[in-house]
């Protein structure tokens, strides 16, 4: 075991940093030497080579422990739409994840799905471009 009294638990980490915060934390940290990073992926069930490279030991324990969706694809498909809705929402399953779940299947988001995409990026550009026009305005009538 490393120089830690516990072991790290990468899964804890994601729940708490999500994805981004996980991977800038493990390859930011002092700490998180190789020898560290192979027991972490190691203690995910990853296999780990007899020599890894860092970014490949990080990149695997990002994806292993961000991972929500920890049912079979067998027993989502057994699933009805709302019952998916609900597990899905109940794990917090992250966008990536749903679209690597889909790539796993041979499926891709078709035209309805990229539409929804952009509608929703484009209202909440649009809000968000409001309300600073606003503040910006608002502050300049004041002085």
């Amino acid at each position: 075991m490393s120089s830690i009294e516990k072991p790290l638990d990468a899964r804890l980490l994601a729940h708490w940093l999500g994805a981004e915060g996980l991977r800038a934390a493990l390859e930011k940290s002092k700490k998180c030497s190789v020898d560290l990073l192979r027991e972490v992926a190691l203690s995910l069930d990853i296999p780990v080579t007899a020599k890894p490279k860092r970014q490949d030991l990080v990149d695997e324990i990002v994806r292993v422990a961000t991972k929500r969706i920890d049912r079979p694809v067998q027993d989502l498909l057994k699933m009805q739409r709302e019952e998916l809705i609900r597990y899905f929402e109940a794990n917090e399953v992250e966008p990536q994840e749903l679209l690597d779940l889909l790539r796993e299947l041979n499926m891709e988001p078709g035209r309805e799905g990229r539409r929804n995409l952009l509608e929703f990026v484009a209202r909440e550009l649009s809000e968000t471009g409001r309300f600073v026009r606003i503040a910006t305005h608002g502050l300049a009538n004041s002085s």
